[in-house]
């Protein structure tokens, strides 16, 4: 099974079926959190939708369509973080995640983000990663400014959550500027 080790602490796994009753947990417990920013968490009723979601990211990554990861901190998952959208023409993905509340304003989701980057631009070979945020979510913004990506538009009243519509702040970066960041040193 995949699984990516960020540090001694902090990895990405492939999200499994196994996996759906802790996140299902997981999801109960963040839901008024992440389902201010999330339309998604709405769907998820009960953890046989859990378990369905993942069969479904399976066959996404099957066709190489994502890839859904979950963050496990310590040995357990507290979010989940996908390269999702892959557009092979342009070979380009979009990077997706939340965090429990608890485990928030610790700088894990950065470095989250920072890992699937890599991954995205090492294993998958992508010339172009973006990250879409909700305009007044600033925490989430604040991901791919940390992480050097570049405010490319808005797309206004782009999602709708909650009865209210979002505008959504797209943020990318290209394989060039991130061989060319002082962090990295690659080929």
């Amino acid at each position: 099974m995949f699984e990516y080790k960020i540090d001694q602490e902090l990895s990405l796994k492939l999200t499994m079926p196994k996996d759906s009753a802790e996140l299902f947990e997981l999801i109960e417990v963040s839901r008024a959190h992440i389902g201010e920013w999330m339309s998604w968490v709405h769907q998820i009723k009960s953890q046989q939708d859990v378990q369905d979601s993942i069969e479904q990211n399976l066959i996404e990554l099957s066709k190489q369509k994502g890839m859904h990861c979950l963050i496990v901190f310590r040995g357990k998952i507290i979010g989940s973080a996908s390269l999702k959208y892959f557009d092979w023409d342009v070979r380009s993905a979009e990077i997706g995640y939340w965090i429990s509340p608890a485990h928030e304003g610790k700088g894990v989701m950065s470095q989250t983000a920072q890992a699937l980057t890599d991954y995205g631009f090492e294993y998958y070979k992508l010339n172009k990663i973006e990250i879409w945020a909700a305009e007044e979510n600033v925490r989430s913004r604040s991901i791919p400014e940390r992480l050097g990506f570049v405010l490319e538009g808005m797309r206004r009243a782009n999602e709708r959550i909650n009865g209210r519509s979002h505008n959504m702040m797209i943020y990318g970066l290209l394989r060039s500027e991130w061989k060319n960041m002082s962090r990295f040193h690659r080929d």
